[in-house]
Protein backbone atom coordinates (compact mmCIF):
# COMPACT_ATOMS: atom_id res chain seq x y z
CA UNK A 1 0.00 0.00 0.00
CA UNK A 2 1.37 3.42 -0.98
CA UNK A 3 1.75 5.77 1.99
CA UNK A 4 3.63 8.96 2.71
CA UNK A 5 6.28 8.80 5.42
CA UNK A 6 4.15 11.07 7.63
CA UNK A 7 1.42 8.39 7.68
CA UNK A 8 3.70 5.77 9.22
CA UNK A 9 6.18 7.80 11.27
CA UNK A 10 6.87 11.04 13.12
CA UNK A 11 9.82 13.12 11.96
CA UNK A 12 11.89 15.27 14.34
CA UNK A 13 14.46 17.51 12.69
CA UNK A 14 17.66 18.02 14.66
CA UNK A 15 18.86 21.31 16.12
CA UNK A 16 22.45 21.88 17.19
CA UNK A 17 23.27 23.22 20.65
CA UNK A 18 26.12 25.69 21.10
CA UNK A 19 29.55 24.08 20.95
CA UNK A 20 30.36 25.39 24.44
CA UNK A 21 28.12 22.63 25.82
CA UNK A 22 30.04 19.82 24.04
CA UNK A 23 32.38 17.46 25.87
CA UNK A 24 34.13 14.14 25.35
CA UNK A 25 33.82 12.70 28.88
CA UNK A 26 30.28 11.25 28.85
CA UNK A 27 28.72 14.29 30.51
CA UNK A 28 25.07 14.76 29.45
CA UNK A 29 23.54 13.05 26.41
CA UNK A 30 25.53 11.49 23.57
CA UNK A 31 25.39 13.92 20.65
CA UNK A 32 25.36 13.35 16.90
CA UNK A 33 25.67 16.18 14.41
CA UNK A 34 25.56 13.89 11.38
CA UNK A 35 26.81 10.54 10.10
CA UNK A 36 30.42 10.87 11.25
CA UNK A 37 30.24 8.06 13.81
CA UNK A 38 27.58 5.93 12.11
CA UNK A 39 28.34 2.22 12.21
CA UNK A 40 26.99 -0.68 10.13
CA UNK A 41 23.66 -0.32 11.92
CA UNK A 42 24.20 1.52 15.22
CA UNK A 43 26.25 4.65 15.96
CA UNK A 44 29.15 5.10 18.34
CA UNK A 45 29.82 8.35 20.16
CA UNK A 46 32.77 10.66 20.68
CA UNK A 47 30.82 13.78 21.75
CA UNK A 48 28.31 14.51 24.51
CA UNK A 49 26.34 17.67 25.30
CA UNK A 50 24.93 19.09 28.52
CA UNK A 51 22.36 21.20 26.64
CA UNK A 52 20.15 20.08 23.76
CA UNK A 53 16.88 20.88 22.00
CA UNK A 54 16.04 17.81 19.91
CA UNK A 55 16.27 14.11 20.79
CA UNK A 56 16.14 10.69 19.20
CA UNK A 57 14.96 7.81 21.36
CA UNK A 58 16.15 4.21 21.37
CA UNK A 59 14.76 2.45 18.29
CA UNK A 60 14.27 5.64 16.28
CA UNK A 61 15.77 5.79 12.80
CA UNK A 62 18.62 8.29 12.49
CA UNK A 63 18.43 9.85 9.02
CA UNK A 64 20.97 12.26 7.53
CA UNK A 65 19.24 15.31 6.04
CA UNK A 66 22.28 17.11 4.65
CA UNK A 67 25.58 16.31 2.97
CA UNK A 68 24.82 13.48 2.25
CA UNK A 69 21.09 12.84 2.38
CA UNK A 70 19.66 9.45 3.29
CA UNK A 71 22.31 7.63 5.31
CA UNK A 72 20.77 5.57 8.13
CA UNK A 73 21.44 4.15 11.56
CA UNK A 74 19.24 3.05 14.43
CA UNK A 75 19.45 4.89 17.76
CA UNK A 76 20.65 2.48 20.46
CA UNK A 77 19.92 4.91 23.31
CA UNK A 78 18.54 8.41 23.87
CA UNK A 79 20.60 10.80 21.72
CA UNK A 80 20.76 14.57 21.24
CA UNK A 81 20.64 15.27 17.50
CA UNK A 82 22.08 18.20 15.55
CA UNK A 83 20.97 19.87 12.33
CA UNK A 84 22.49 17.20 10.09
CA UNK A 85 20.05 14.55 11.35
CA UNK A 86 16.37 13.76 11.67
CA UNK A 87 14.91 11.21 14.08
CA UNK A 88 12.17 9.12 12.47
CA UNK A 89 9.90 7.43 15.00
CA UNK A 90 7.63 4.66 13.63
CA UNK A 91 3.93 4.98 14.49
CA UNK A 92 2.21 2.38 12.30
CA UNK A 93 5.03 0.02 11.29
CA UNK A 94 7.68 -2.17 12.90
CA UNK A 95 10.75 0.00 13.62
CA UNK A 96 13.22 -2.43 12.03
CA UNK A 97 10.94 -2.77 9.01
CA UNK A 98 10.95 1.02 8.71
CA UNK A 99 14.76 0.96 8.78
CA UNK A 100 14.88 -1.55 5.89
CA UNK A 101 12.15 0.32 4.01
CA UNK A 102 14.04 3.62 4.20
CA UNK A 103 17.34 1.92 3.40
CA UNK A 104 15.85 0.49 0.22
CA UNK A 105 14.37 3.81 -0.86
CA UNK A 106 17.42 6.01 -0.35
CA UNK A 107 17.41 7.08 -4.00
CA UNK A 108 13.96 8.67 -3.55
CA UNK A 109 15.26 10.90 -0.77
CA UNK A 110 18.45 11.75 -2.65
CA UNK A 111 16.45 12.70 -5.76
CA UNK A 112 14.20 14.95 -3.65
CA UNK A 113 17.12 16.74 -2.00
CA UNK A 114 18.22 20.19 -3.09
CA UNK A 115 21.00 22.68 -2.48
CA UNK A 116 23.72 24.55 -4.34
CA UNK A 117 26.81 23.57 -2.32
CA UNK A 118 25.47 20.85 -0.02
CA UNK A 119 22.49 18.60 -0.71
CA UNK A 120 19.78 18.75 1.94
CA UNK A 121 16.16 17.77 2.48
CA UNK A 122 13.61 19.63 4.62
CA UNK A 123 10.92 18.20 6.86
CA UNK A 124 8.05 18.68 4.40
CA UNK A 125 9.89 16.97 1.58
CA UNK A 126 10.94 14.14 3.88
CA UNK A 127 7.43 13.54 5.22
CA UNK A 128 5.91 13.69 1.73
CA UNK A 129 7.98 10.86 0.25
CA UNK A 130 5.70 8.07 -0.98
CA UNK A 131 6.62 4.54 0.09
CA UNK A 132 5.17 1.15 -0.75
CA UNK A 133 4.44 -0.39 2.67
CA UNK A 134 3.90 -4.14 3.16
CA UNK A 135 1.17 -5.52 5.39
CA UNK A 136 2.12 -6.49 8.97
CA UNK A 137 2.59 -10.21 8.22
CA UNK A 138 5.10 -9.54 5.45
CA UNK A 139 6.75 -6.85 7.55
CA UNK A 140 7.48 -9.41 10.25
CA UNK A 141 8.78 -11.91 7.68
CA UNK A 142 11.15 -9.29 6.22
CA UNK A 143 12.41 -8.27 9.68
CA UNK A 144 13.01 -11.88 10.70
CA UNK A 145 14.81 -12.76 7.45
CA UNK A 146 17.03 -9.72 6.98
CA UNK A 147 17.36 -9.36 10.75
CA UNK A 148 18.99 -12.80 10.91
CA UNK A 149 21.67 -11.60 8.50
CA UNK A 150 22.13 -8.42 10.54
CA UNK A 151 22.54 -10.53 13.69
CA UNK A 152 25.40 -12.44 12.06
CA UNK A 153 27.02 -9.19 10.94
CA UNK A 154 26.78 -7.80 14.47
CA UNK A 155 28.31 -10.99 15.89
CA UNK A 156 31.29 -10.80 13.51
CA UNK A 157 31.73 -7.12 14.30
CA UNK A 158 31.98 -7.98 18.00
CA UNK A 159 34.66 -10.57 17.22
CA UNK A 160 36.57 -7.97 15.19
CA UNK A 161 36.35 -5.50 18.07
CA UNK A 162 37.69 -8.07 20.53
CA UNK A 163 40.66 -8.97 18.29
CA UNK A 164 41.43 -5.28 17.80
CA UNK A 165 41.31 -4.76 21.55
CA UNK A 166 43.77 -7.62 22.12
CA UNK A 167 46.21 -6.36 19.49
CA UNK A 168 46.07 -2.77 20.75
CA UNK A 169 46.61 -3.74 24.39
CA UNK A 170 49.70 -5.73 23.44
CA UNK A 171 51.09 -2.96 21.23
CA UNK A 172 50.55 -0.32 23.94
CA UNK A 173 52.42 -2.45 26.48
CA UNK A 174 55.36 -3.06 24.11
CA UNK A 175 55.52 0.58 22.96
CA UNK A 176 56.27 1.54 26.56
CA UNK A 177 59.31 -0.73 26.65
CA UNK A 178 60.75 -0.95 23.12
CA UNK A 179 62.86 1.39 21.04
CA UNK A 180 60.89 3.29 18.38
CA UNK A 181 61.57 4.39 14.82
CA UNK A 182 59.69 6.74 12.52
CA UNK A 183 56.84 5.01 10.69
CA UNK A 184 57.59 6.96 7.52
CA UNK A 185 60.82 4.94 7.19
CA UNK A 186 58.85 1.80 6.27
CA UNK A 187 55.43 3.17 5.25
CA UNK A 188 54.35 5.16 2.20
CA UNK A 189 51.29 7.38 2.77
CA UNK A 190 49.14 7.61 -0.37
CA UNK A 191 46.53 10.37 -0.25
CA UNK A 192 43.09 9.79 -1.78
CA UNK A 193 41.37 11.81 -4.47
CA UNK A 194 38.38 14.07 -3.85
CA UNK A 195 35.37 13.84 -6.16
CA UNK A 196 32.45 16.27 -6.04
CA UNK A 197 29.25 15.16 -4.32
CA UNK A 198 27.31 15.76 -7.53
CA UNK A 199 29.05 12.64 -8.88
CA UNK A 200 27.80 10.45 -6.01
CA UNK A 201 24.90 8.07 -6.44
CA UNK A 202 23.30 5.55 -4.11
CA UNK A 203 22.77 2.49 -6.32
CA UNK A 204 25.45 0.14 -7.62
CA UNK A 205 25.69 0.37 -11.39
CA UNK A 206 27.87 -1.19 -14.05
CA UNK A 207 31.38 0.33 -14.08
CA UNK A 208 30.86 1.89 -10.64
CA UNK A 209 32.66 1.43 -7.36
CA UNK A 210 32.24 2.21 -3.66
CA UNK A 211 33.52 5.67 -2.72
CA UNK A 212 34.93 5.81 0.81
CA UNK A 213 34.83 9.08 2.74
CA UNK A 214 36.00 9.74 6.28
CA UNK A 215 32.58 8.87 7.69
CA UNK A 216 32.61 5.57 5.79
CA UNK A 217 35.66 4.32 7.69
CA UNK A 218 33.28 3.04 10.36
CA UNK A 219 31.16 0.99 7.98
CA UNK A 220 30.68 -0.08 4.37
CA UNK A 221 30.12 2.86 2.04
CA UNK A 222 26.70 3.16 0.41
CA UNK A 223 28.00 5.81 -1.98
CA UNK A 224 29.08 4.87 -5.49
CA UNK A 225 30.98 6.72 -8.22
CA UNK A 226 32.02 5.92 -11.76
CA UNK A 227 35.50 4.45 -12.13
CA UNK A 228 38.07 7.01 -13.28
CA UNK A 229 41.84 6.86 -13.79
CA UNK A 230 42.45 9.75 -11.38
CA UNK A 231 40.75 8.01 -8.45
CA UNK A 232 42.85 6.34 -5.77
CA UNK A 233 41.88 2.74 -5.09
CA UNK A 234 42.20 0.36 -2.14
CA UNK A 235 41.66 -3.34 -1.51
CA UNK A 236 40.17 -5.02 1.55
CA UNK A 237 43.55 -5.70 3.21
CA UNK A 238 44.75 -2.11 2.86
CA UNK A 239 44.99 0.13 5.94
CA UNK A 240 43.05 3.39 5.50
CA UNK A 241 43.60 6.29 7.91
CA UNK A 242 41.87 9.67 8.04
CA UNK A 243 44.09 12.71 8.54
CA UNK A 244 41.36 15.27 7.78
CA UNK A 245 37.90 15.58 9.31
CA UNK A 246 38.33 12.89 11.97
CA UNK A 247 42.12 12.49 12.33
CA UNK A 248 43.22 9.03 13.43
CA UNK A 249 40.07 7.19 12.40
CA UNK A 250 41.02 4.10 10.44
CA UNK A 251 39.82 0.77 9.14
CA UNK A 252 40.63 -2.30 7.05
CA UNK A 253 38.38 -4.58 5.04
CA UNK A 254 37.09 -1.82 2.76
CA UNK A 255 37.57 -1.75 -1.01
CA UNK A 256 36.86 0.87 -3.63
CA UNK A 257 38.09 4.44 -4.16
CA UNK A 258 38.93 6.69 -1.23
CA UNK A 259 38.64 10.45 -0.71
CA UNK A 260 41.35 13.05 -0.10
CA UNK A 261 40.86 13.13 3.67
CA UNK A 262 42.08 9.52 3.77
CA UNK A 263 45.54 8.04 3.24
CA UNK A 264 46.36 4.44 2.32
CA UNK A 265 49.32 3.05 4.28
CA UNK A 266 51.54 1.02 1.97
CA UNK A 267 54.28 -1.16 3.45
CA UNK A 268 55.94 -4.56 3.15
CA UNK A 269 53.41 -7.30 3.94
CA UNK A 270 55.45 -8.47 6.93
CA UNK A 271 54.83 -5.12 8.66
CA UNK A 272 51.11 -4.85 7.94
CA UNK A 273 49.79 -6.23 11.23
CA UNK A 274 52.31 -4.24 13.23
CA UNK A 275 51.46 -0.97 11.43
CA UNK A 276 47.72 -1.54 11.79
CA UNK A 277 47.94 -1.90 15.55
CA UNK A 278 50.53 0.88 15.81
CA UNK A 279 48.21 3.34 14.06
CA UNK A 280 45.58 2.43 16.67
CA UNK A 281 48.02 2.65 19.60
CA UNK A 282 47.68 5.24 22.34
CA UNK A 283 51.08 6.61 21.35
CA UNK A 284 50.23 7.33 17.71
CA UNK A 285 46.64 8.39 18.32
CA UNK A 286 48.05 10.95 20.77
CA UNK A 287 50.61 12.11 18.16
CA UNK A 288 47.82 12.60 15.60
CA UNK A 289 45.70 14.50 18.10
CA UNK A 290 48.60 16.74 19.15
CA UNK A 291 49.27 17.70 15.52
CA UNK A 292 45.63 18.31 14.57
CA UNK A 293 44.80 21.85 13.52
CA UNK A 294 41.59 23.65 12.60
CA UNK A 295 38.30 24.64 14.18
CA UNK A 296 35.41 23.36 12.05
CA UNK A 297 37.40 20.68 10.20
CA UNK A 298 40.52 19.19 11.77
CA UNK A 299 43.64 18.56 9.67
CA UNK A 300 46.49 16.36 10.85
CA UNK A 301 48.53 15.45 7.75
CA UNK A 302 51.68 16.90 9.36
CA UNK A 303 51.45 14.20 12.03
CA UNK A 304 52.58 11.67 9.39
CA UNK A 305 56.15 12.89 9.94
CA UNK A 306 55.99 12.07 13.67
CA UNK A 307 54.24 8.68 13.78
CA UNK A 308 56.35 5.90 15.29
CA UNK A 309 56.60 2.13 15.44
CA UNK A 310 58.32 -0.11 17.93
CA UNK A 311 61.16 -2.39 16.86
CA UNK A 312 60.14 -6.06 16.97
CA UNK A 313 61.72 -9.36 16.05
CA UNK A 314 60.31 -11.64 13.32
CA UNK A 315 58.23 -13.70 15.77
CA UNK A 316 56.45 -10.59 17.02
CA UNK A 317 55.71 -9.50 13.46
CA UNK A 318 54.25 -12.92 12.68
CA UNK A 319 52.03 -12.72 15.77
CA UNK A 320 50.58 -9.33 14.82
CA UNK A 321 50.03 -10.48 11.24
CA UNK A 322 48.10 -13.51 12.46
CA UNK A 323 45.66 -11.29 14.38
CA UNK A 324 45.48 -8.88 11.44
CA UNK A 325 44.66 -11.72 9.05
CA UNK A 326 41.94 -13.05 11.36
CA UNK A 327 40.34 -9.59 11.34
CA UNK A 328 40.54 -9.45 7.53
CA UNK A 329 38.89 -12.89 7.34
CA UNK A 330 36.01 -11.70 9.55
CA UNK A 331 35.73 -8.48 7.52
CA UNK A 332 35.38 -10.57 4.35
CA UNK A 333 32.53 -12.51 5.95
CA UNK A 334 30.86 -9.23 6.92
CA UNK A 335 31.26 -7.97 3.34
CA UNK A 336 29.62 -11.12 1.94
CA UNK A 337 26.78 -10.90 4.45
CA UNK A 338 26.19 -7.28 3.47
CA UNK A 339 25.94 -8.45 -0.15
CA UNK A 340 23.33 -11.01 0.90
CA UNK A 341 21.50 -8.29 2.82
CA UNK A 342 21.54 -6.01 -0.22
CA UNK A 343 20.13 -8.79 -2.39
CA UNK A 344 17.34 -9.45 0.12
CA UNK A 345 16.49 -5.75 0.26
CA UNK A 346 16.24 -5.74 -3.54
CA UNK A 347 14.09 -8.88 -3.45
CA UNK A 348 11.58 -7.45 -0.99
CA UNK A 349 11.52 -3.79 -1.92
CA UNK A 350 12.37 -3.43 -5.63
CA UNK A 351 9.33 -3.41 -7.91
CA UNK A 352 7.13 -4.67 -5.09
Amino acid sequence: MIKSLSEIAQVTMGQSPKSEFYNSNNNGLPFLQGRTTFGDKYPTFDTWTTSWNKEAFSGDILFTVRAPVGDLNIANCKIAIGRGLAAIHPTNVNNKYLYYLLLSNKSKFVNTSSGTIFDSINKNALESIKLNVHDSTIQNHIVNTIGSVDDLIENYNKQVAKLQEIGCKIIDMINDNNESNLMADIVKFEKGYEIGSKKYYSDLKEQSIHYIRVGDLLNISNTFVDKEDKLKYCNNNDILVAFDGAPGRNNIGLSGAYSSGIYKLVCDEKYKGLIYFEINSKMNQSIIKDHSQGTTILHASKSINYLEYAVFDENDLYYFNSIFNQIISLKNKIYLLNSIKENLLNKYFTNQ
